[in-house]
């Protein structure tokens, strides 16, 4: 649950607690002047995928859909428009969001969505460590990260650049068959961009059952 604080300048925070592990942290969500009301439940554990790539989030897209029939939306914004209030603006249109970003922002776009009661998926880009480290390095809420399920040197892959960069230790790993995403078939021919697909198109494919699971609960 969120509550709002209305600001003597005129603006609006979120303000929700976040439980990590054993701590429990208050976070204050900017949202400028939003001045709509607000759901108490927040995102109410909307998916909200996180990439690092444009090229990902068609991938990610056909997963949602074809998983969990889901409305899929991209999120854009306003300069003046706060992340929170693009994602709560975003959430009453679209059952899954979709937002582009790298390093910090990509980071604040995970920790918002958690606290406003949203469920964050990062599309981790297994096949740069560098950029996956970037993606999480500065994100202290934990995540559920989809791994794609995968024949046997992929797998290996993965699992070996999952473990380099921490995800076991840190987060909830979920292992996902991929394929819906990807029209039942395999994926394209190797590339450097390989893992990274397979990752996109598992997380498009969770985030679809997700939504799926809240849609019947409503």
């Amino acid at each position: 649950m969120i509550r709002l604080d209305r600001r003597s300048d005129g603006t609006t925070e979120a303000v929700a607690e976040v439980v990590v592990g054993v701590e429990t942290r208050q976070v204050r969500v900017p949202l400028g002047s939003l001045a709509a009301d607000v759901d108490p439940g927040g995102l109410r554990n909307a998916p909200v995928v996180v990439v690092t790539a444009d090229v990902m989030e068609p991938v990610v897209r056909a997963g949602a859909e074809r998983a969990g029939r889901a409305s899929v939306s991209r999120l854009g914004r306003d300069p003046g428009t706060t992340i929170g209030a693009a994602l709560l603006l975003g959430s009453a249109v679209a059952e899954v969001l979709v937002v582009v970003g790298n390093g910090s922002a990509a980071a604040r776009t995970l920790v918002t969505a958690r606290a406003l009661g949203g469920r964050p998926l990062p599309v981790v880009p297994l096949d740069d460590l560098e950029a996956a480290e970037a993606l999480l390095s500065e994100c202290w809420v934990d995540l559920d990260v989809a791994l794609p399920s995968a024949d046997f040197e992929d797998r290996i892959a993965i699992r070996r650049a999952a473990d380099t960069i921490g995800l076991f230790g840190r987060h909830h790993v979920v292992d996902v068959d991929p394929r819906p995403a990807l029209g039942g078939s395999r994926p394209p021919a190797p590339s450097g961009s390989r893992l990274h697909v397979l990752t996109a198109a598992a997380t498009g494919v969770l985030a679809g059952r997700v939504a799926a699971g809240n849609r019947r609960w409503r």
